[in-house]
């Protein structure tokens, strides 16, 4: 995409016509027009950041594969083209310092329909990536969303109605703590894998379930919970 393609899906992105950008940038409407049709329009890195300060932006996504930084240097900033031709190109790309997760306040573990259809999911919470890799050692943040726990079949490691924070997985360790469906109902329990498929709770006055000839789905791995509701 060039650079007047950018300048302009960016501001209609942000519902704006020519006239707010120029108003907001400081930019003059002559210009503003002209950045938006022309391939070499001579802009300057003055009005460039102008710009993108307008739109709420970065610079580096302007500059990263528009056009050769010595063509938007005013003359005042010719001296920093060394500087800059190493430094721009390679700036990290910002990732977002929260994510989204889904929260399913209907949905029970060890009670309730076994499923976690996103017809189901009630709201979403934002929570931040350091939290969620600092406490809980998240290092891949797909497929989370929370759930509530009901029943002591896992006291004292996970209390009773709390919240579960589980995560989608394609593989299961032996002794992790599982969301699994098991005739639609939803139980949260450690998996024994040998010598035979077991559902086992940490407190011993549960019997374990035995999973083999059963119809069931591991759903998840439980990451962590929370005592509190969020």
């Amino acid at each position: 995409m060039e650079l007047k393609e950018k300048i302009k899906a960016m501001r209609e992105s942000k519902g704006m016509i020519q006239e707010d950008l120029a108003k907001a940038s400081g930019v003059s409407i002559q210009s503003i027009k002209r950045y938006e049709t022309k391939t070499n329009s001579n802009i300057t890195l003055d009005n460039l950041q102008k710009i993108a300060n307008a739109l709420d932006t970065n610079i580096e996504f302007f500059v990263s594969q528009c056009l050769p930084i010595t063509k938007m240097m005013s003359p005042n900033h010719k001296n920093d083209v060394s500087q800059l031709d190493s430094k721009i190109p390679h700036l990290p790309i910002q990732k977002p310092t929260t994510i989204q997760i889904p929260v399913y306040d209907d949905v029970y573990a060890s009670a309730g329909q076994g499923l976690l259809n996103e017809e189901y999911i009630t709201r979403h919470i934002d929570m931040q990536r350091d939290f969620l890799r600092d406490y809980f050692g998240v290092a891949n943040f797909l497929g989370l969303s929370i759930i509530t726990a009901r029943g002591d079949s896992m006291s004292p490691t996970i209390p009773e109605n709390c919240q579960l924070l589980i995560q989608q997985s394609d593989s299961f360790q032996e002794g992790q703590i599982c969301v699994v469906r098991l005739d639609n109902e939803l139980y949260v329990k450690r998996l024994q894998k040998r010598p035979k498929y077991k559902l086992i709770s940490d407190n011993k006055n549960y019997e374990d379930i035995e999973l083999e000839n059963e119809d069931y789905e591991i759903l998840g791995v439980v990451v962590g919970f929370f005592k509190r509701m969020i």
